[in-house]
């Protein structure tokens, strides 16, 4: 059995999927491009890359710890398309035909549900795997932990981000605290965008450390911003960072790949129209 881990962002790969494919649906005239886009995703990852563990985490309704410190959090955030949300049942029972478990929680983000589980997976030495487009997540990067894109098939590692950024992984945090994040309008500091953030903690190693040092910053502009906006670059932090001490029922072993209910599958196939999937084996391993 592999000694492998891979965890699915789930609603991010469910929106790539959504906005890669148009104009699929079942033969009932259900909307079906969600579905058909995460499940040809899921397939090829049990295929090519044939992990031994596999989670997939999922965004609760309501607001999270985050909406509650700053509730302009995700503000201008628009609605899930009724097309979209219609299809979550859906995936849902195709993950559950795999028997791979799903994870949700009140109040927490599916990024901080795969923090927490990453760093489980990282402190039992084993290789995990993060799928996901979010930027964000490079936070979680360490020895064990990396990040895979599909869509770009990229892999993002601690060499990678040393190399690309010049920093640590975890001093991404720092990063997003001074730069903000525009698609979760985490504010920032006005004025130092995420060239301006590198530099400084490349500079300066830390936030606390570049907010120390204000007034040796280079440009006025820059060193009023910075002390006229250090709650912001503090409570962006907050923000930003992953909370991976997620109260969460995660036994690694109820994670093992095995057994999938290919009746299930192929009943769930035909209903969907996704006839090129039914020729293909299922079988795991």
């Amino acid at each position: 059995m592999p000694n492998n881990f891979f965890i699915i962002d789930g609603h991010s790969q469910l929106y790539q999927a959504y906005y890669a494919i148009s104009g699929l649906t079942t033969p009932s005239g259900q909307p079906i491009n969600a579905v058909y886009g995460f499940t040809r995703m899921l397939r090829k990852i049990l295929k090519e890359d044939r992990p031994g563990y596999m989670a997939i985490a999922f965004d609760s309704k309501g607001p999270t710890f985050r909406h509650k410190e700053y509730e302009k959090y995700k503000e201008h955030r628009k609605p899930t398309p009724d097309d979209l949300v219609s299809q979550i049942p859906l995936i849902f029972d195709v993950i559950k035909a795999y028997n791979i478990p799903i994870f949700a929680i009140q109040g927490f983000e599916a990024d901080d549900i795969i923090g927490t589980i990453s760093k489980k997976v990282s402190e039992e030495n084993m290789e995990c795997s993060i799928i996901t487009t979010d930027k964000d997540m490079d936070q979680l990067i360490d020895k064990y932990i990396k990040i895979f894109n599909p869509r770009k098939k990229e892999i993002r590692d601690t060499n990678k981000i040393r190399n690309e950024m010049g920093i640590e992984p975890k001093s991404f945090i720092d990063v997003l605290a001074l730069s903000g994040d525009s698609s979760d309008n985490i504010p920032g500091v006005p004025g130092i965008g995420i060239k301006t953030a590198l530099e400084l903690i490349r500079e300066w190693k830390s936030l606390e450390n570049v907010l120390a040092n204000a007034d040796k910053v280079k440009g006025k502009k820059k060193q009023e911003n910075l002390v006229k906006y250090a709650d912001s670059a503090r409570l962006s932090m907050r923000l930003a960072t992953i909370n991976t001490e997620v109260p969460l029922d995660c036994n690694l072993e109820t994670c093992r790949l095995n057994n999938f209910d290919n009746n299930r599958l192929n009943e769930l196939f035909t209903e969907y129209g996704f006839n090129s999937f039914l020729s293909e084996d299922h079988d795991k391993n």
